[in-house]
């Protein structure tokens, strides 16, 4: 009786202390033209000045004017009812687009998804892939990255051909490529030789043979020769996202348990982990969601703030925390509230959401069913 008091107690202080980061919330809604379809994706161009949106349930890619709150352009791409998640290249003149579905139909296998690279002022297709892993613009903008099976090609966004490509043994989900265009880290499954270098898995046969059915690894090669310079000394759950911070310093890693190695757990949760690029160890504080859906994630302009999409009871929230010591310090639950007395033909959230950090790094944009909110975060009570 006096443990379950206590974690009563606990539980109210808790409640307590998320409710005193949740009071402040000063936010706007903004409309984007007409569209009423929810929003699912959004990125920044480089020169903070655009917003790249993308729409589910129809092919709109919009252009918005964030500042002037101004639609500057529309473009019919990817057609994909569960809409899709994008990213500008480095200098702009390009923008991804990363198919996404409601119901990741089989989360404990390698998936496979459609991408666009259409061009940023056009909004004219440069390529299409089919069934891949993963797709990512290089820093120079010359090429776009892919991942299929175990192959990672190099495709030339002028002539749109493969010029050059090399193989890693049982890759998975992620590819990233560091902001020099030096370093391409790779998901792969843990191989049984690796493995057996390790102390703890090496004298459990059980615990070996679990981690060889359910645990990946991150290598990195030289974007050049190809070849494999090391391994991340850490075992990781099926990685779905690879993203090297802005100076290439980090490495970003979200990964999922899989579900029979994770019985015991009734919510999914996803973890964000940090590889400190330069000695190459993992570093022991990371991020959690509860988030039903893939989470967006982001570092702040300078370095200060991680923001991750998450999940209390049926509201998602955006969860802002201080990077290095890890406490959260603001949150934003979308709750039911800010559907009412509302005139702009808001509709429901679909369980997922997608956020920008503005220049400045004191509010963000997120995705609000078909609105986008601006949450200034550091506004004064």
């Amino acid at each position: 009786m006096r443990h379950l008091l206590i974690l009563i107690l606990f539980t109210v202080a808790v409640q307590a202390l998320l409710k005193s980061q949740a009071t402040d919330l000063d936010y706007d809604r903004i409309k984007i033209g007409d569209t009423k379809n929810i929003i699912s994706g959004l990125s920044m161009s480089p020169n903070k000045e655009t917003l790249a949106i993308s729409s589910t349930q129809s092919f709109p890619l919009y252009l918005f004017d964030w500042k002037k709150k101004v639609l500057l352009d529309k473009f019919n791409v990817g057609n994909w009812y569960a809409g899709s998640s994008i990213n500008y290249s480095k200098n702009g003149n390009y923008i991804a687009l990363n198919q996404l579905y409601y119901i990741d139909f089989a989360p404990n296998k390698d998936r496979e998804v459609n991408f666009e690279v259409v061009d940023a002022k056009s909004g004219k297709r440069i390529k299409r892939f089919e069934d891949y892993h993963s797709v990512k613009i290089t820093p120079d903008e010359q090429y776009a990255l892919s991942l299929t099976n175990d192959e990672i090609s190099f495709w030339n966004l002028h002539t749109r051909k493969k010029e050059k490509s090399f193989r890693v043994q049982d890759a998975s989900n992620s590819l990233a490529i560091s902001p020099d265009g030096k370093l391409i880290a790779v998901s792969h499954h843990l191989y049984e030789k690796d493995a057996k270098r390790i102390p703890q898995l090496k004298r459990d046969k059980k615990t070996m043979k679990k981690a060889l059915k359910y645990k990946q690894q991150i290598s990195v090669f030289d974007a050049s020769t190809f070849k494999k310079l090391y391994t991340i000394n850490e075992l990781y759950d099926i990685v779905y996202k690879l993203k090297f911070n802005e100076d290439g310093s980090l490495l970003f890693c979200l990964h999922i348990p899989h579900t029979k190695a994770n019985k015991t757990v009734i919510t999914r949760q996803t973890y964000v982990n940090i590889i400190d690029m330069g000695t190459h160890e993992p570093r022991r504080r990371g991020f959690t969601s509860l988030a039903d859906y893939e989470p967006d994630f982001k570092l702040s302009s300078d370095g200060k703030l991680f923001g991750m999409v998450s999940k209390s009871n049926q509201f998602l929230e955006l969860h802002i925390y201080d990077f290095a010591t890890g406490k959260m310090l603001y949150r934003f639950q979308q709750s039911y509230r800010l559907f009412e007395k509302n005139k702009g033909g808001m509709i429901a959230v679909d369980g997922r959401s997608t956020f920008v950090f503005l220049p400045g790094d004191e509010s963000v944009l997120m995705t609000m069913g078909n609105h986008l909110i601006k949450w200034n975060f550091k506004a004064k009570k």
